[in-house]
């Protein structure tokens, strides 16, 4: 073996680095991240941008006088909104000073990136590194706030936030700039409940954003980042700072001077119309309000507009669902701030002392508009709207004699006369007419005798009697087929009691049936909403397009009911005398079994009101020590109503008329004939040509405008005893004439 050769020693291999042996792992992972985050960026980029959140906007409701199209702030009756309160603007409605104080406030390069703003990043990652508190922007772009606010969930995690880029830089290239920045400016919140700048506007300013100033630009930039500590009436040194430092950048952008800063920076947050000395001055923020959990801006709260509008909103609730309110509308209603404040007083001056019953009074015009409802007299204590019965909250009355021109419309439409006679004993029975094979047994109110009368004097006289024997002639059933046609909504079981009004209505319902006596027959629904629209104008609804009335009964026959109750209201010991107020007009009186629940329910050529008095728990009713029947109190609420509601309408009359061509029992004798011995308080009333009328309770008077009837005929409508005459008529007397 030769020996090595000189100079040569034995050496050991050198060891590789860690980093060297790792290489190739490293290279794996390497490989394996960038195609695991490609094929994230692939997967989050096949995300297709979702359908935006519907923003919530508040709806506006108007009062009859505001003409269609122009519903909104400034001149809502309320505005109903849930948890938000928007109104969506477009761009062209914003100024440019606010366009440019956001852009200064929160992305003063909006208009040139692509939705993620990469130096803005790092600033604000440099700003949070050295702990800077008064930073000027933050790192995210308005198009990522809007993305973060409309698209994703409030989790705080790492795939939120590749989806909120991936979503930003598709909304970028899907949406114009512009319309980015609107829908950024009408989603976020300012404080005091207001979403978007047109609400905040109004909540802070008392202004539409169209007409904002300077001062009031920068100070609305300025809530967007923290609304509430923002507030100038809670902290108005943080809001001076929020105000300078939008205007230091609106200075820096070269959107305004360093002297308009200055004189917008130099104004002061005052939120009272006074100063502490008394002196005036210059109010340039609103002070915060609580706003009322139902609505917002109410106007005419004191004359009942809140129960009008909890009705509006149940309304809106039943057409469109349970979040109407939300949708923007602009509903358009038939409220009538005159004519509210004329039944509100009407019930009011009449029920005026701390244990008065309660009152309601609903009044609806030709149209089927409603134009006036007393609901109650105190929204915040009791929100039972008494108008509306179980649709209001809580139950229905019983209508009492204000049901008996509806089943006189039945009777009338069988083709029987209201000369018709009847035996009106103090009591009478129907065995029988119940399921159970019970007897019904009703007597008359004063429990009298009233012999032989007409149907259209037992109407007069309210004489209970004759219609139980008016129903047994129909049949129940006949009267509540005829109800519905005329407006009572109100299910209604076929008993004969129906006709003395032993049936829960509305106050609401027995306005709408007289409304049909009323216009001849014809009926429509009545309503509180004509016409809604959508944000944007578009039509929803118009009650035009509804179609027109219907005609439910016969014109005649609505003529011949109305012939009667004008006697109601203009016969001399008639029901409801006191209700007559000097112009044509018909109605009837109601009262309940124990005075429990009294009516008066009429109507002019143009207006039919009706009026209900009650406790909430039914008891007898004595109010300023009188018993209380609907010839009472109610009639004076009606006619103190009527006299203003009707002032300036044109003079009308009716038709006076009986359709009827069958007169049922034509030979009895009248009652003056068919010996009655009645209570003495009754008087003799002569009538011209020759007849005498003895009405019940009545004073001796001549009826105005009475019509002649046959000499020697003596009608007697107890309580009065009377002679007979020895040759008596077979002919019934004919109604007096209206009064002249």
């Amino acid at each position: 073996m030769s020996p090595p050769p000189p100079d040569s020693t034995p050496t050991r291999p050198r060891r590789r680095s860690l980093l060297w042996r790792s290489r190739r792992a490293f290279y794996a992972v390497a490989v394996l991240a960038v195609v695991a985050g490609g094929g994230m960026w692939m997967v989050l980029n096949s995300i297709d941008l979702p359908p935006a959140r519907q923003p919530i906007e508040t709806t506006f409701v108007c009062d009859s006088a505001v003409a269609d199209g122009q519903c909104g702030f400034g001149n809502s009756l309320a505005s109903l909104a849930s948890s938000e309160d928007r109104v969506l603007v477009d761009y062209q409605q914003l100024p440019p000073v606010l366009v440019q104080a956001v852009l200064s406030a929160e992305d003063k390069n909006f208009f040139d990136h692509g939705g993620i703003d990469p130096m803005g990043i790092g600033r604000a990652l440099l700003q949070d590194f050295f702990g800077n508190s008064e930073s000027k922007q933050g790192g995210s772009t308005i198009t990522q706030q809007y993305v973060k606010t409309v698209y994703l969930s409030p989790d705080r995690t790492f795939n939120r936030k590749l989806r909120k880029a991936v979503l930003t830089v598709k909304l970028e290239k899907e949406l114009d700039k512009r319309e980015i920045l609107t829908r950024y400016l009408n989603q976020i919140y300012f404080g005091r409940g207001a979403y978007g700048v047109e609400a905040a506007s109004r909540t802070y300013f008392g202004v539409g954003v169209g007409d904002l100033q300077l001062y009031q630009a920068a100070y609305l930039a300025g809530l967007i980042r923290s609304p509430e500590t923002a507030d100038a009436s809670k902290d108005p040194n943080q809001a001076n700072f929020r105000r300078r430092v939008v205007l230091e950048g609106m200075v820096r952008d070269h959107y305004i001077s360093a002297q308009q800063a200055k004189e917008a920076e130099a104004i002061a947050w005052n939120s009272s119309p006074t100063a502490a000395d008394g002196s005036p001055r210059i109010v340039t923020i609103r002070p915060r309000v609580a706003k009322e959990a139902n609505f917002g801006n109410v106007q005419h709260a004191d004359i009942g507009s809140e129960y009008w509008l909890d009705m509006v909103r149940s309304q809106l609730r039943r057409r469109y669902g349970p979040s109407a309110e939300t949708r923007g509308l602009r509903v358009y209603t038939t409220f009538d701030p005159r004519l509210q404040n004329a039944a509100q007083s009407a019930v009011t001056s009449v029920l005026n002392t701390p244990d008065a019953p309660l009152g309601s009074l609903v009044a609806v015009d030709k149209q089927g508009q409603v134009r006036a409802m007393v609901g109650g007299t105190d929204y915040a204590a009791d929100k039972v709207n008494l108008a509306l019965g179980q649709q209001g909250g809580g139950s229905g009355r019983q209508a009492g004699s204000t049901f008996k021109p509806l089943a006189l419309a039945s009777f009338i439409e069988k083709g029987y006369s209201t000369r018709s006679r009847f035996d009106a004993p103090p009591t009478t029975s129907f065995p029988g007419v119940y399921g159970d094979g019970g007897l019904w047994k009703p007597a008359n109110d004063d429990y009298a005798d009233h012999g032989v009368l007409t149907a259209e004097e037992a109407m007069w006289y309210s004489v209970n009697t004759v219609y139980a024997g008016m129903v047994d002639k129909i049949g129940p059933d006949s009267l509540v087929e005829v109800a519905g046609r005329l407006g009572v909504r109100a299910p209604l079981a076929p008993n004969y009691s129906l006709v003395l009004g032993t049936e829960e209505v509305s106050v609401l319902d027995m306005a709408s049936a007289y409304s049909t006596f009323a216009d001849r027959g014809l009926h429509v629904d009545p309503y509180v909403i004509r016409r809604i629209e959508d944000s944007s104008g578009n039509v929803l609804f118009d009650v035009g397009q509804e179609g027109p009335p219907q005609q439910v009964v016969a014109p005649e026959v609505a003529d011949t009911v109305t012939s009667v109750l004008r006697g109601v209201m203009t016969n001399n010991g008639a029901t409801g005398t006191s209700a007559y107020f000097g112009v044509p007009a018909a109605g009837k009186t109601g009262t309940t079994e124990n005075n429990t629940d009294s009516w008066f329910t009429g109507y002019t050529c143009n207006m039919t009101a009706s009026v209900w008095m009650g406790y909430r728990d039914p008891k007898p009713m004595v109010y300023k020590g009188r018993t209380v029947f609907g010839g009472t109190y109610p009639a004076q609420i009606w006619k103190k109503f009527m006299q203003e509601a009707t002032k300036g309408d044109k003079p009308c009359t009716f038709p006076r008329t009986d359709a009827g061509t069958k007169i049922l029992n034509s030979n009895k004798l009248p009652s003056s004939q068919a010996t009655t011995t009645a209570p003495p308080t009754s008087s003799t009333t002569t009538v011209p040509g020759g007849s005498t009328t003895t009405v019940p309770g009545g004073s001796t008077t001549t009826a105005p405008g009475a019509t002649t009837v046959p000499k020697a005929t003596t009608t007697t409508a107890p309580p009065g005893p009377t002679t007979a005459p020895a040759a008596p008529a077979t002919s019934a007397p004919a109604a007096p004439a209206p009064p002249p």
